[in-house]
């Protein structure tokens, strides 16, 4: 995480934020960002011990924070994670759907199981967080705003991964369709389409297919280099406050032009 001050620490003031896999890598960034700039801030992740050792991180520096562990594929603790928010901070402002995953396989060796985990988790679990915190949102009645966490290459494919693919076209769609209906109630909700950023989970999903792959790819991409994290957490916090208040129903492609040339495959095609 780094310390380059680009917002006021009152940004945010007052506003509560949910992250979901908010312990480690992208989420744990963003909602240092969203800290920094005065949110409180929820995590969200089913470890356990992840979400406890960030928890204690966040609060040595000044941060108030909330962990509660949720598998969002689970209805239950999705509502769970709304109730728990809401008794600690009486609401919820902020929502960044970050938590997902995925493993590099050849769509025609993609096993049943394989597909379902994928669409379970970055599709459906995206929508019981996104429904129940939209949910809260209506009640409360001060709008709110709502940030999906998707991929640079979403319209151009990624060999290798067309199950994750699949599923974050559908949070896309999903994305659009509620900027239109949620509008009314004054709830923005885009999406961030990231490029490459190193994390320790990107590490073991997608490097470990390919030893070569993030040099490749770092060579591919316009800017040559991969991105900030931080870079990640400002754009989200900016898209989360009033700075950005006229904007929903955008998907922010932030890649260092990557997805204008070779774009990211996993394996040869």
């Amino acid at each position: 995480m780094a310390n380059s001050e680009i917002f006021s620490k009152t940004l945010l003031e007052d506003k509560v934020a949910i992250i979901t896999g908010g312990g480690t890598g992208i989420g744990k960034e963003i909602a240092y960002q969203l800290g920094k700039a005065g949110a409180k801030i929820v995590l969200s992740g089913r470890r356990e011990h992840v979400l406890k050792a960030t928890e204690a991180e966040f609060v040595s520096q000044g941060f108030d924070v909330l962990s509660v562990p949720t598998d969002i594929r689970e209805v239950e603790q999705v509502e769970n994670l709304v109730a728990e928010t809401v008794n600690r901070f009486g609401k919820v402002d902020i929502l960044i759907n970050n938590a997902g995953g995925q493993f590099p396989k050849r769509a025609e060796e993609l096993s049943k199981n394989g597909w379902d985990a994928v669409i379970r988790t970055n599709l459906n679990g995206t929508f019981y967080v996104t429904q129940a915190v939209g949910k809260q949102m209506i009640k409360q009645g001060n709008g709110g705003a709502i940030t999906n966490i998707l991929v640079s290459f979403l319209h151009r494919g990624a060999p290798g991964i067309a199950h994750s693919v699949a599923a974050r076209n559908g949070v896309y769609g999903l994305m659009k369709n509620l900027a239109l209906e949620w509008a009314r109630y004054k709830i923005r909700i885009n999406s961030i389409g990231a490029g490459l950023f190193i994390t320790e989970g990107m590490q073991e999903e997608m490097a470990a297919a390919d030893p070569h792959f993030i040099d490749n790819t770092t060579k591919a991409v316009p800017l040559k280099r991969v991105g900030n994290l931080e870079e990640l957490g400002w754009l989200a916090t900016f898209l989360s406050s009033h700075a950005g208040g006229y904007i929903t129903g955008e998907n922010i492609i932030i890649d260092g032009g990557n997805s204008l040339g070779h774009g990211i495959t996993f394996f040869p095609y």
